[in-house]
């Protein structure tokens, strides 16, 4: 079982949701951070979702998450959800409601199932 350290890095281009990383076949995603940074000149709403193939679902991780102009904020901290982890084909889509220029940096370690 190989383990490989990957960064996602997604600029937002609109105001719709957007697939930011998809866990690639034969393979585990163990996301372990998720920072958004807002380039938008005024504060904006973000949803995280998670999608989970198998089950054919898409689950809110986090909603209306507020972030202002020119600020970080780290979507998997605290006590109760400081990791996330994906089976293949699982993805994780963000819409802020400010469009095109919100950064999202997600780094993840992905093991392979073979």
């Amino acid at each position: 079982m190989a383990n490989a350290y990957k960064n996602s890095i997604f600029t937002t281009t609109g105001t719709g949701a957007e697939t930011i990383y998809t866990v690639p076949a034969a393979t585990v995603g163990i996301v372990k951070s998720l920072s958004i940074f807002n380039g938008v000149a005024g504060t904006t709403n973000l949803t995280i979702e998670v999608v989970d193939s198998s089950a054919g679902t898409t689950t809110f991780y986090a909603k209306s998450s507020s972030v202002a102009a020119d600020a970080k904020v780290e979507i998997l901290e605290g006590e109760a959800s400081t990791v996330l982890v994906l089976e293949e084909a699982d993805a994780i889509k963000v819409t802020s409601s400010g469009g095109a220029g919100v950064v999202c940096t997600l780094s993840v370690l992905q093991q392979d199932r073979a």
